[in-house]
């Protein structure tokens, strides 16, 4: 096993891509587009031909701000599925490519080594895995449904902590910045911290510097807490394969060519329970955690533990660092 770049990925022919599919973040900013313009039609007509009191401009806004936002939202995912960063393995006759670095945030550069390669003859099997996950939602109880495909690692125990340590190293990697708004960042705390102007004015010329650079622009945004992929119970590596084309059956089937196939396992997690056992407690949160799901982890904390809203987000933040 070795970890590489995304810059270091060929792109030979003889590899068959999985990816996220878009037709479903495609559908839903459809959706919600047609109910953004529908509102903006209606509204438009209640003004010219109806009178409205202050209550209907506020309706009309608040049902305009979240249909926009959700459009907002699922249009960038959407976008982000024709990106090549899209992809999260690549399956070749010699090894395996798994990416795990979501494909929404395909701000961060390239160099990044976020992609493990695995020789098949490091991987003993291959499972399906479904998983039905309760939780509680406010005042009413939701029930998730995942589907993952398993690969058991039969790396030495040095590579598994390589792994690990790179696969926490993304899940903890800080929202990308630009190399300007960094410079900027600088120059407010040196302003802030009252240092001398010939200081601040080498800030300033590295900050035109960079205005004037023709290199490839870099971009700041924010970071999804997505995480495609886990390792779970030490050695087995966990994809999460909802959305993803070509679906798991005929996926197996790939992946089957060149290990063996396990026995399917399913799995249930109910975080809605009103009393578990510590070690229930314990395990939940982690798993939530490791999988990025830090609303439910720090609700669980709340419910078991009686911590406050800030204690919670304080016990889950030092937990995921």
């Amino acid at each position: 096993m070795r970890l590489i770049s995304i810059d270091d990925v060929s792109q030979a022919a003889d590899y068959t891509v999985f990816r996220t599919s878009p037709l479903h973040d495609l559908i839903a900013s459809t959706i919600f587009f047609l109910l953004l313009a529908a509102c903006t039609v209606f509204y438009v007509w209640l003004l010219l031909y109806e009178s409205v009191s202050a209550w209907g401009h506020l309706v009309y806004l608040w049902f305009a701000f979240w249909f926009g936002l959700l459009f907002l939202l699922s249009h960038a995912r959407y976008r982000a599925c024709g990106l090549p960063s899209n992809w999260l393995v690549r399956l070749g006759q010699e090894r395996i490519l798994v990416k795990f670095r979501s494909f929404q945030n395909h701000l961060y550069p390239d160099s990044d080594r976020v992609v493990a390669e695995l020789p098949w003859r490091e991987i003993d099997w291959v499972r399906k895995v479904k998983e039905t996950s309760h939780k509680d939602h406010g005042d009413s109880k939701v029930t998730e449904f995942f589907t993952y495909i398993d690969l058991r690692l039969n790396i030495s125990q040095q590579e598994l902590d390589l792994l690990a340590a790179a696969l926490s190293e993304e899940r903890l990697r800080p929202p990308p910045r630009s190399t300007l708004n960094e410079l900027r960042h600088e120059l407010f705390h040196a302003r802030k911290q009252k240092l001398p102007a010939h200081e601040l004015q080498a800030i300033k010329d590295r900050i035109k510097h960079e205005k004037m650079s023709r290199h490839i622009k870099q971009k700041s945004g924010v970071k999804h807490h997505d995480v495609p992929v886990r390792l779970v119970h030490d050695n087995i590596l966990r994809l999460r394969w909802n959305g993803i084309s070509p679906a798991i059956k005929p996926a197996l089937k790939l992946f089957c060519h060149h290990t063996k196939l396990e026995t399917e396992i399913k799995l249930v997690t109910d975080t809605s329970k009103d009393r578990l056992s510590e070690q229930e407690t314990e395990d939940m949160i982690i798993e939530r955690v490791s999988r990025g799901d830090y609303m439910d982890a720090i609700e669980l904390v709340r419910k078991q533990y009686g911590y406050s809203l800030e204690e919670a987000k304080r016990f889950v933040n030092d937990l995921g660092g």
